[in-house]
């Protein structure tokens, strides 16, 4: 199966006409997007399949890599992990998307090249290897080169060349995960006696157990070694994550030879006892799979309270509870009278709504990301895209007070799938696919990403004059672009609001399961008991974006407005008036690379204003016309600096707003591979940023994070909600315009008072004011198709 483009349009909805239709009244149009053809070339639109298929045939073909075909690989073979496209570099693509249609044809469209990812079990030092593959399509001029520019240190010892990895600092692919699950089974079924025992369940791979498992991250520091702290919780819907057992296991799966995982101790490893950690149950630590059973055996274990692992209708989400009045009612829906007015070219994943236009792209690591955002045909944003995401625990167990994920090496893109119209995306959006290629197998999800128009329920501006008797409003709608992750347990919200004033608002929210632990009394102080013995543990969640920003060109400065406070006496005072305490305008250009917290007491009560812009750019009244970097829902920051787990692998988490220059050699502030190696990390975002350098009329970054501090509460039980946990950032048009954008916008009314009756008449009419009848859909049956699979493991 070939898939054309990762943007094949699909509507999951199936649509029936209500009895009004019968009576002569039509229906409704379609809410499809108006078909378009995009300006140009999508150049950062994700491999095809048969783009990928061709990659992976072309690297199997070179025998220097002496590669094994996936099907066929073990841990020690050298195996194709990842094949995606190498994002082109923006130095490359402003002169092929600037240019004029008519001079595009002749200008050189910036090639196509693949990022390989290769896991090299097979060497006497495994490793991982980047390359860089192309140009494509495959022809003779195609080759592989280590992809390295990016990379700050890409080299390993004992390994030639660059672009090169610790083995240790992987994936747990899947070739992994089933040798990981069969030494687990090994070392619990000898133990099953007693974990039946102590915690009620047993794990021995058989569809009976009762118990499962899962690990935190990182696994390593430096990727010299690779260790996984394992936890045991119930098995089941909910049970999964909210029924845990106090059951720790420490593994070590270092290297490429699976004989030889281990139950961990540091006594083989250091010349001197060190601290034990290799199998903790109710804060003992036993040194062997041996010492633990024969504490049991010997009846010298303390025991702790068993977790009911029969009881798990309170982890689902069963309704429960009595039905609310009108409840039996369906929830209001937007209907589109007139039909939608989003255009789209969805083979080149290119959109347009009311002024605004953007392109699409998608990536395994980090999942939607949006290129050459345009206003009233002015690119404001070149690049809008997630970075990372760290999630950073607290407790007193071997697994809260150890866990310090970043997504990215998960997947937040792999995680990416489909939306459900109707309660992730309202009916009638327009949908496109996502696609990613791992471990041999092209996965398209269909329906991953939405794009609808939204009733804000608040108009976009407004004023009711009774003095002069007129009243003004502009209806407020937006574009909304929308994905949902599941990453393990978190469920994210990643929306990007395009307003009509020219703002776009950049929101994140979190769902899901908590990351739950065991409850006892020694807990209290890293979280909040939710159930008999469970408790959510305290964590910090921080999700760094890109914003490239090219406000009136790519030379851009950044500028400060602070709000300070003055004393001042005025000529026109009377002699007995006191000072006046006002506030006034502190303007100031800021000269290097820097960072900022935009609220808060190190921000002195938001009492900032963050500008970019260009200096040579005006508008009419002589000011700089500038977009503003704005607070929305509340932003944070990690509040855990120094810890050896997020060393130097996150840096970019410890502010708000970073303002860099822009380089081709540092398009993000993190990597795959930053997770299992926080000491020397691939990229460590503090060297992005220092030295600073001059960002006066540089091209300029700002690298903003979203989040929250998460204290759990009983109500996040069984899921954390989107109500609360939303986090955004606005940017924001100031002084870009001369006047209020959107009073072009015909979906608005002037009324005015009519001087002989009194009555309020209108003036000017809004487009929608006028009556308008169809029949809507009255019935949507959900359609969830779930990811689509090709192995093309036996393709080449």
């Amino acid at each position: 199966m070939i898939l054309s483009t990762p943007f094949h349009f699909l509507l999951s909805a199936v649509v029936l006409l209500g009895p009004q239709a019968a009576a002569g009244v039509s229906s409704c149009p379609a809410d499809n997007p108006l078909n378009i053809k995009a300006p140009h070339d999508n150049v950062w639109k994700p491999l095809s399949e048969e783009e990928t298929l061709g990659v992976q045939e072309w690297l199997y073909r070179q025998k220097e890599l002496n590669l094994t075909q996936f099907a066929k690989a073990g841990l020690s073979d050298n195996s194709i992990w990842l094949i995606e496209l190498i994002t082109p570099n923006k130095t490359s693509v402003l002169p092929y998307i600037d240019s004029s249609a008519t001079k595009r044809a002749s200008a050189s469209k910036p090639a196509r090249y693949a990022r390989a990812v290769l896991f090299n079990g097979g060497y006497s030092t495994p490793h991982v290897k980047e390359l860089q593959v192309g140009p494509l399509p495959i022809s003779s001029k195609t080759k592989a080169t280590p992809f390295s520019y990016i990379y700050q240190n890409s080299t390993v010892s004992g390994v030639q060349g660059d672009g090169i990895f610790p083995f240790n600092s992987r994936t747990t692919y899947s070739i992994e995960s089933a040798a990981l699950d069969a030494f687990i089974v090994s070392f619990m079924t000898k133990i099953k006696a007693a974990t039946n025992d102590l915690i009620g369940g047993s794990y021995t791979g058989s569809d009976t157990d009762k118990i499962t498992y899962s690990w935190q991250g990182p696994n390593s520091f430096d990727g010299n070694w690779r260790r996984y702290w394992l936890f045991w919780m119930g098995k089941g819907f909910g049970a999964q994550y909210l029924s845990p057992t106090g059951f720790f296991v420490y593994i070590d799966t270092s290297g490429s030879d699976a004989s030889k995982c281990r139950v961990f101790n540091h006594h083989r490893l250091a010349p001197r006892p060190q601290p034990n950690r290799r199998i903790v149950y109710n804060h003992q630590v036993y040194q062997s799979v041996d010492d633990f059973l024969n504490a049991w055996k010997g009846g010298s274990i303390k025991r702790g309270k068993k977790a009911n692992l029969d009881d798990d209708k309170w982890a689902t989400r069963d309704k429960m509870g009595k039905e609310r009045p009108l409840d039996n009612r369906s929830t209001p829906r937007n209907v589109n009278f007139d039909g939608s007015r989003i255009k789209a070219d969805r083979e080149e994943g290119y959109v347009e709504w009311m002024g605004w236009s953007f392109y699409t792209g998608f990536n395994r690591d980090t999942g939607l990301t949006l290129w050459d955002i345009r206003f009233k045909g002015e690119r404001i944003i070149y690049e809008i895209s997630i970075q990372d995401a760290i999630a950073q625990y607290s407790g007193n167990d071997p697994i809260q007070s150890t866990t310090a994920y970043l997504d990215r090496h998960y997947g937040i893109g792999e995680e990416t799938k489909q939306v459900l119209m109707g309660y992730d995306c309202p009916h009638g959006a327009l949908t496109l696919n996502s696609s990613y290629y791992s471990d041999s197998t092209y996965s398209v999800n269909p329906d991953a990403i939405c794009i609808f128009e939204q009733d804000l329920g608040f108009p976009t501006s407004r004023h009711a004059d009774s003095t002069n008797g007129w009243y003004g409003s502009t209806k407020g709608t937006a574009l909304q672009v929308r994905t949902m992750a599941a990453v393990y347990n978190y469920d994210y919200m990643f929306s990007y609001v395009f307003y009509l004033e020219g703002t776009v608002e950049i929101l994140m929210g979190a769902s899901g399961y908590l990351q739950a632990t065991y409850w006892d009394g020694t807990q209290d102080d890293y979280g909040t008991r939710i159930h008999d013995t469970t408790m959510g543990s305290v964590h910090t969640h921080v999700i760094n974006y890109k914003v490239d920003l090219d406000v009136g060109g790519t030379a851009n400065s950044l500028q400060t407005i602070d709000l300070v406070q003055e004393d001042v006496n005025l000529p026109w005072f009377d002699e007995d008036d006191p000072q006046t305490k006002q506030l006034r305008l502190q303007k100031a250009w800021v000269s290097n690379e820097t960072s900022f917290s935009v609220q808060g007491n190190n921000n002195n009560n938001g009492q900032r204003v963050l500008l970019i812009g260009n200096k040579e750019k005006k508008n009419s009244w002589g000011l700089e016309k500038m977009y503003r970097i704005m607070p929305g829902y509340h932003t944070i920051h990690n509040a855990v600096k120094g810890s050896v787990r997020l060393l130097n692998s996150a840096k970019w988490g410890e502010d708000d707003v970073y303002v860099v220059k822009h380089k081709d050699t540092e398009p993000s502030s993190s990597t795959t591979w930053n997770q299992q190696m926080p000491i020397y990390p691939p990229v460590d975002f503090s060297k992005i940023t220092t030295p600073a350098e001059s960002i006066d009329q540089q091209d300029l970054v700002v690298y903003l994070n979203l989040g929250m501090h998460h204290v759990p509460r009983a109500e996040d039980t069984p899921n954390t909600l989107f109500t609360d946990s939303r986090s955004s950032f606005f940017i924001a048009p100031f002084n870009y315009f001369d006047d209020e954008p959107s009073r072009d916008i015909r979906n608005a009314i002037l009324l005015a008072q009519n001087a002989k009756t009194g009555k309020y008449e209108v003036s000017e009419s809004g487009t929608g004011d006028i009556e308008k009848t169809c029949t809507p859909r009255t019935d949507f049956t959900p359609a969830y198709v779930g990811q689509i699979d090709n192995d093309l493991s036996g393709s080449a």
